[in-house]
């Protein structure tokens, strides 16, 4: 049996979109970083939900698949970016130690304002017969969790940081909140703002992004 898509999302009932979809179209000039992320959100989430059945086996089979995600967003960045008008790099370094992040963008009518963005995938279920949460991996301070990839976040030279995570299932605004409050309970002085709700998503999925 086919899986069912999922419907275009209603602009409207977006608690992180203010406006009409024309007002996509704005220069970015005068946007500010957490706006412009919220939109590419908005953006993005149309994207996936032309992959819906891919997510609903995703979270069937208990697996996590950042690499089809990383593969996913970069599609989606090459043609977002050039409609969008901004310049994206992939896995950019940084530092005497050249790290990595995942994706840095910049953005602005002179490609001046740096976005940082690292990315996970979780598993929000059953694995072998084990239960996955949003409030487990958000505890974790291993690589399982976001804890390393939130410090190196804030080593970053310049611009906003952001963690984009891609949670299939939903994974419940209830746990996703406790999950948050847990984390900056847990590693203070690191701290995680939530930029978007799972109310707004379907069941299916969710794209949770954080504000470092």
């Amino acid at each position: 049996m086919t899986s069912p898509r999922a419907k275009s999302p209603d602009v409207s009932k977006f608690s992180f979109y203010k406006g009409s979809s024309r007002s996509l179209l704005i220069e970015r000039t005068g946007l500010s970083d957490e706006e412009f992320v919220k939109r590419f959100i908005y953006r993005l989430r149309k994207h996936l939900d032309e992959h819906v059945d891919k997510l609903l086996c995703f979270c069937r089979e208990g697996v996590q698949v950042e690499g089809w995600l990383k593969g996913e967003l970069l599609y989606f960045l090459d043609s977002d970016g050039k409609s969008e008008n901004y310049v994206f790099h992939r896995e950019k370094t940084f530092g005497l130690g050249r790290k990595k992040i995942d994706f840095a963008l910049d953005i602005g009518s002179d490609n001046k304002q740096r976005l940082w963005v690292e990315v996970k995938h979780w598993l929000i279920g059953y694995q072998k017969e084990t239960p996955w949460r949003a409030r487990t991996y958000f505890s974790d301070k291993s690589p399982v969790g976001i804890k390393p990839d939130v410090e190196k976040l804030n080593l970053t030279p310049e611009g906003s940081r952001f963690m984009l995570i891609l949670a299939t299932a939903n994974p419940d605004a209830e746990d996703w909140e406790l999950g948050i409050e847990k984390f900056n309970n847990k590693f203070a002085p690191l701290r995680l703002r939530a930029l978007t709700n799972p109310k707004d998503f379907p069941k299916s999925y969710f794209l949770g992004l954080l504000a470092i």
